[in-house]
């Protein structure tokens, strides 16, 4: 049975005055003595000698102030809460009812809980250094306010070099923009962020450190904190831990440290965790969890903040950029990597012949199969994306060297499928063939859609694997193929939309492969930007015929569906179009029908329905009818 203090010390202030009659009446015996919070203040020794228990009813510097007494006259505590201290109830799990919370406050079996102090001062629920980005909002929080919150903190948000060093002498040495001292508290956003979680009882001082190093970086963050209140398996990207029993916090740059939303010092600050300094009464729950609480062991998880050469790039900086840069392990894999792919050898002249020979088979013999082993044999793909770092970077070296090699691939696929076209000059024109010489702005996305790929591919070694279907849904080859067949065949026709296919697949890839390095941090600018405006400008020449031909298709493709079983009357004669396509051979454009009839049509009957057909064009057409009789 849970057993009540016989005799206990009441501090009150101005403001919880009113409390005294239903404590002093309490039905539970206990004897008590009022005592205003001024007059202990003046003379402590002689109210607190010989109390055992003291109960508070103030405001939050009372009670740390009587926390500080009960550490030098060993009392144990009990704490009456107002209305307005939801921190505090949430903190200790007190009841929001007057007489439940002096039931509380008087008992005897309050556990021993550990004081965090912070250069000295007492911290009850935290202690905020810097800027922290919403980690102190609590999950109650709505999304407007967390919103409002984080937009308002972004202004002037940057990053200062920060040192730490733990009792395992531990010494840290990073960026960030703040760092958040929590006590245990499970409401904030910021201690749903720590796995292992905290308690009264284990010893600790648990510090949150915030690190977003772009925009970007933030933006994902605050994603997180939006998505729900539970505890997180990991922790995010640009957050970093660190659990010890005591910590010291340097800053390059003096910052103001906030305890409990008040501004009491700032850095240097040295923080420790006094062991089972106080006893206090708190709710059923916190006793429940702290008797379960085994011994804590330090913990450091910093590997999410900048180090290193990024260290020093970052404190530089007045404001954060928008994305933010490649950690410098990623700099060192991806780098020699694109140098290697840049340089010309001879496997690539040979695979670049042998893909292709393959190729330009696979569409004579109008094979997918062949033709996608093609796409994955051709290595054409990677100079191509070095080309863009080269472009990013404005490293010479890579830039040439890539050039070089596609324009020497360009030249021998060309030439390549020329040949093949000389030594088979009657093979027949197949549907693999037709099918890459309408490109369209379609295609253009496509390209795009791979050159991201390519770049975030080569960016990472766990998704590198991921270039084979980069290879075969842009397909480089095949349409340098085709090209190189027109040249055989002396149809420029047909080598322009074949190499206008081609072209628009490497300039999109070279565009988009070229932001997505950016956007992955492998560099703060664009270097090159005289190389990137040739690209663009190119872009630009290839999106007029792409736009015309995608237009043209539409169009089309508007005419097909409404002729489809539309009635015409020819000389009194009723015809009925069952099917219409529209293609294009060379400069012609061919239109071939099926038209149902009951009657028999003459060559004016006919003449006088494609009158009508072409009048829904204003280029001359080829028109071809193929007529079947129903009864």
């Amino acid at each position: 049975m849970t057993g009540f203090v016989s005799s206990a010390l009441f501090v009150y202030t101005d403001d919880t005055k009113s409390l005294i009659e239903p404590v002093q009446n309490n039905s539970l015996g206990t004897r008590i003595t009022p005592v205003a919070f001024e007059a202990l203040t003046q003379t402590p020794q002689k109210h607190l000698e010989e109390v055992g228990h003291v109960v508070v009813a103030g405001p939050l510097d009372v009670i740390k102030e009587i926390m500080r007494l009960a550490m030098e006259h060993h009392f144990s505590i009990g704490i009456i809460p107002t209305e307005r201290q939801k921190h505090l109830i949430r903190l200790y799990d007190l009841p929001r009812n007057t007489s439940a919370a002096i039931e509380l406050a008087l008992r005897q079996d309050g556990p021993r809980i550990d004081l965090i102090l912070c250069n000295g001062q007492i911290m009850l629920f935290k202690a905020a250094i810097g800027r922290i980005p919403f980690l102190d909002a609590t999950i109650t929080t709505s999304w407007f306010r967390l919103v409002t919150i984080a937009l308002k903190k972004f202004i002037g948000f940057r990053l200062y070099a920060f040192k730490f060093l733990t009792a395992g002498q531990q010494q840290i040495n990073t960026a960030t923009s703040g760092c958040l001292i929590l006590n245990h508290s499970r409401a904030s956003f910021a201690s749903r962020l720590i796995s292992n979680g905290h308690s009264f009882t284990d010893g600790m001082v648990s510090l949150v450190i915030s690190a977003p190093t772009s925009i970007v970086e933030y933006a994902k963050l605050l994603i997180q904190a939006l998505r729900s209140a539970e505890r997180y398996k990991h922790l995010p990207s640009s957050i970093g831990y660190i659990k010890s029993s005591r910590i010291e916090i340097g800053s390059e740059t003096p910052l103001d440290v906030i305890i409990d939303d008040k501004h009491t010092t700032h850095t240097p600050v040295h923080c420790e965790t006094a062991a089972g300094a106080v006893r206090v009464n708190v709710g059923e729950s916190l006793q429940a969890d702290n008797r379960r609480e085994k011994a804590a062991k330090e913990e450091i998880e910093v590997s999410n903040l900048p180090g290193g050469k990024e260290l020093l790039r970052i404190i530089k900086q007045k404001r954060i950029p928008f994305f933010s840069y490649a950690s410098e392990e990623r700099f060192n894999d991806l780098f020699p990597a694109l140098r290697e792919d840049a340089r010309l050898n001879s496997i690539y002249l040979v695979l670049m012949v042998l893909s292709t020979m393959l190729a330009t088979v696979g569409l004579y013999l109008d094979s997918a199969s062949v033709i996608i082993g093609a796409m994955l044999l051709a290595p054409l793909m990677n100079p191509i994306v070095s080309l863009s770092m080269g472009i990013l970077r404005g490293n010479i070296g890579i830039f040439k060297n890539s050039i070089v090699k596609i324009v020497l691939g360009i030249l021998i696929a060309l030439f390549s499928s020329a040949l093949i076209s000389f030594l088979f000059p009657h093979s027949s024109i197949t549907e693999e063939m037709l099918a890459r010489m309408n490109p369209t702005l379609l295609d253009l996305g496509v390209a795009i859609i791979s050159g991201i790929a390519a770049a975030y591919s080569k960016s990472f070694r766990e998704v590198i694997q991921s270039l084979a279907g980069v290879a075969i849904a842009v397909a480089l080859v095949p349409p340098l193929a085709v090209a190189g067949i027109g040249i055989g065949r002396w149809d420029f026709q047909w080598f322009y939309q074949a190499f206008l296919l081609f072209s628009t697949n490497l300039v999109g890839i070279i565009i988009s492969a070229t932001f997505t390095f950016r956007v992955l941090g492998y560099s703060a600018a664009v270097r090159s930007k005289r190389s990137l405006v040739v690209v663009f400008v190119f872009l630009v020449l290839i999106s007029i015929p792409l736009y015309l031909s995608y237009n043209r298709i539409v169009t089309d493709r508007i005419f097909e569906q409404k002729v489809q079983q539309e009635r015409f009357l020819v000389n009194e004669k009723y015809l009925i179009i069952r099917t219409a396509s529209i293609f294009r051979r060379r400069d012609k454009r061919i239109i071939l029908m099926e038209v149902l009839a009951r009657e028999p049509l003459n060559r004016a009957d006919l003449n006088t329905f494609k009158k009508k057909i072409q009048a829904n064009f204003d280029q001359k057409l080829v028109i071809l009818i193929n007529t079947h009789y129903i009864p």
